[in-house]
């Protein structure tokens, strides 16, 4: 991939993250990236093609890494925390990544969340949920893994705003007490593992 490939790519998440699909142009991409904007479509067609370029880019290695924790080896229960670990990890160390899911959501195009959820995050998702009938064969896979991938990430998503609550501690978003928070909780809920 081109350096100024990589670089409109990297721009466009960015921007897209700080304002929304609706809220970028082509134009602001061209802008950032210091290029015109007949050249930037020389490398996409679209806005829309240059987003769905980006998300994939910009997920696929996360979306491998979750699947690599979740393919890892080992007890169900440790692969379930090495996912969680990563997913944690994901959303510390990268708050564009965090943002623009948020505004994914925000925006509810259904057309960009159902890519997200088939294209980028499927494979992880589903293997998910296989782990958890592992766990729990007898629990509602689906809704536990969506309910174990917003307590992981939701301490991230309101961190701006959790600093001004009392008894803060800044250690309390960061990936290691997140994992150590939501796998004291799932083994409430999922009994004592062998």
């Amino acid at each position: 991939m081109s350096v100024t490939r990589t670089t409109i790519l990297k721009n466009a998440v960015l921007l897209f993250s700080q304002k929304g699909f609706n809220g970028v142009s082509m134009r602001n991409i061209a802008d950032l990236t210091k290029i015109s904007a007949p050249a930037l479509y020389n490398h996409f067609k679209d806005k829309h093609t240059l987003y769905i370029t980006a998300i994939a880019e910009s997920f696929q290695n996360k979306s491998a890494n979750l699947l690599d924790a979740l393919n890892s080896q080992g007890k169900a229960i440790e692969r379930l925390e090495r996912f969680i670990t990563c997913l944690s990890e994901e959303l510390y160390n990268d708050p564009n990544f965090r943002r623009l899911m948020q505004r994914e959501l925000l925006d509810g195009d259904e057309k960009r969340l159902q890519f997200l959820a088939q294209e980028v995050f499927g494979a992880s998702f589903t293997k998910l949920m296989t782990l958890l009938k592992e766990l729990k064969p007898a629990g509602e896979a689906h809704s536990l893994a969506i309910i174990i991938i917003g307590m992981v990430q939701k301490p991230f998503e309101i961190s701006p705003l959790t600093k001004f609550f009392s008894e803060y501690q800044e250690e309390q978003i960061t990936p290691p007490f997140v994992t150590q928070q939501v796998m004291s909780i799932l083994s409430t809920f999922l009994g004592e593992q062998k």
